[in-house]
């Protein structure tokens, strides 16, 4: 290999689907520009189709890249990302950079960190769960306190395992509840007994590893801000109105065009999501900024007006794994942060 060859950067971008089939129109029209950008900035790319049963060819493509940029989701079609996990983490051990990253992931992109961060600045009451005796033993007092709760599995997306859960009596011999799914979206409830909705909840833990209880917030009809970032600095907006919760969702649009990091209706919350709950959280869970996802979403939804009648925000999750769509607009400063830290990576590990 000449001195030519050595210098060329190689920037991998992975996402599950079938390896020897053509990728998905969602993958061509999401990440296509994402190789054109690269290209642009002088980097080879490769193209990574992950399948469980392909680990070892996978592993030999991320031999042959300096950095990988991945996108995949937490449970997808009955798999979860345990065994990816463990070959990122493999991959990152011989030097090659990884976004997001398994341990960044644990630590920023899972429904935990709606716990952890509560005194940020965007949290609101929430309990965490760490198996189902946790859960057995404080839920149901929670419940009675507060007569309605969402329920969170940790590491999840699209509204798998997370759901609204409202108080109808409390008899003698048991508790009904009345709970709804957010994966449905079909605004489909059902009563149950409390016990019977516990014992559905213990499947999580087997892959999440814990659950989570916040209060209903009663504004969620108004929707949620999604606040895209690139690394530590916010790169713009979305609005959408998620209905999975809502007990008669309403019709229309679920999503909003995309708004750029300047929209002025937003300029409240990227102020304080930049200058003060990101650098916060990072603090608090001890992420290095360099370590951040090179791409990464904060879904807000809206609290209680504050005395001003200003709107409040609350947390909702944050999506690391896999991250898309995300505004074409960005795409850019996607590549060039990407670009970077892969040379970070080569000239620590040089």
């Amino acid at each position: 290999m000449n001195a030519q060859t050595q210098s060329i950067d190689r920037i991998g971008i992975l996402w599950r689907g079938e390896r020897e089939a053509e990728p998905s129109e969602r993958a061509k029209t999401v990440l296509g520009p994402l190789f054109d950008a690269l290209a642009d900035l002088g980097v080879a790319t490769e193209r990574i189709l992950y399948a469980d049963d392909a680990i070892d060819a996978v592993r030999d493509q991320l031999r042959r890249v300096d950095g990988v940029l991945v996108w995949v989701n937490p449970i997808q079609d009955g798999a979860n990302r345990a065994q990816l996990d463990s070959l990122l983490r493999e991959a990152s051990a011989r030097g090659v950079w990884v976004s997001a990253h398994p341990d960044v992931i644990m630590k920023m992109g899972t429904k935990e960190v709606l716990f952890h961060t509560t005194a940020v600045g965007w949290g609101t009451d929430t309990d965490l769960y760490r198996s189902p005796q946790e859960l057995a033993q404080r839920f149901p007092q929670r419940l009675a306190q507060s007569g309605q709760l969402v329920v969170k599995q940790a590491r999840g997306n699209g509204g798998d395992g997370v759901w609204r859960v409202e108080l109808v009596r409390i008899a003698s011999t048991e508790t009904i509840v009345r709970i709804q799914h957010a994966l449905t979206r079909s605004a489909t409830s059902e009563e149950t007994t409390l016990q019977e909705f516990l014992d559905r909840c213990n499947e999580y833990f087997a892959w999440s590893g814990s659950v989570i209880s916040q209060p209903y917030q009663a504004r969620l009809r108004d929707g949620m801000i999604r606040c895209y970032f690139v690394q530590d600095r916010v790169a713009g907006f979305c609005h959408q109105w998620p209905t999975g919760l809502l007990e008669a969702p309403a019709q229309g649009p679920h999503r909003g065009p995309w708004e750029d990091r300047d929209a002025p209706q937003y300029q409240r919350l990227e102020t304080c999501a930049e200058s003060d709950w990101v650098p916060a959280m990072t603090e608090l869970l001890g992420i290095e900024t360099r370590s951040l996802p090179v791409i990464w979403d904060a879904d807000f939804l809206y609290g209680p007006k504050d005395a001003g009648g200003h709107d409040t925000y609350v947390l909702c999750e944050i999506n690391v794994s896999c991250v898309w769509p995300f505004p074409p607009r960005v795409t850019t400063d996607i590549a060039r942060a990407a670009v970077a830290r892969v040379r970070e990576a080569k000239a620590t590990h040089a």
